[in-house]
């Protein structure tokens, strides 16, 4: 069969940056405001987002994706990715937009919480720019020719830190380390805080990768 995405469009951003790079690359890709009836012509689907994290969940929730990914996506073992907004709210719980200060609840597909990043005079939120991805030990066909160290492009002030160290696949640093990749193999669920769509070369090598990923 082969690979077709599907691309969520739950109004929260940065579909048209995601849909282009596949578009590029000959993928199939197909961009829905709400959950599809029928599964069998997609084998991936990308969650991308910019924005809060309260935004984004009240945005899924009231489609129905939320519920939908996981009665009817999940079940299929297919791969999911999370990209910026979408990697954080893959999370159990998140702070952003929060009126109350107590934290909201995610997708919790990545046991962890989403947490305004520190900064100082030298370092200024929102963190914009290229930066150093360092990945783990735990390589997978995910970073398959891509190096350690090499830049991708962020745009963030929040990043999810996982409760269960093994969730975190890559970090980066500004300022201290934070999750830059995060998954969970048993679910075939995995996030990137940075762009790829927007990080050249080594960010298309990691999209065609995730394209590889088969059912688990």
């Amino acid at each position: 069969m082969a690979s077709c995405i599907l691309i969520v469009d739950a109004g929260l951003g940065n579909i048209g940056s995601v849909v282009a790079a596949y578009e590029r690359v000959g993928v199939p890709n197909l961009r829905l405001r709400t959950p599809p009836i029928h599964l069998e012509d997609f084998t991936h689907l990308i969650l991308p987002g910019v924005g809060s994290f309260t935004a984004g969940m009240q945005a899924l929730n009231r489609l129905g994706w939320s519920t939908w990914l996981h009665d009817v996506w999940l079940p299929t073992g297919r791969p999911l990715l999370g990209i910026c907004l979408g990697m954080q709210l893959l999370a159990s719980r998140g702070f952003e937009g929060s009126d109350s200060g107590k934290a909201l609840p995610g997708l919790n597909l990545i046991p962890g919480e989403v947490v305004l990043m520190t900064s100082s005079h030298n370092l200024l939120l929102p963190h914009v720019g290229w930066n150093s991805v360092f990945w783990s030990d735990q390589l997978t066909q995910l970073s398959s020719g891509v190096p350690s160290g090499a830049d991708f492009y962020f745009v963030h002030s929040y990043t999810l830190c996982c409760d269960h160290e093994n969730n975190s696949l890559a970090h980066s640093q500004y300022g201290s380390n934070f999750s830059a990749v995060v998954a969970d193999h048993s679910r075939n669920v995995w996030g990137m805080q940075f762009h790829p769509e927007k990080s050249q070369k080594l960010g298309r090598i990691l999209l065609q990768n995730f394209i590889a990923l088969k059912p688990c």
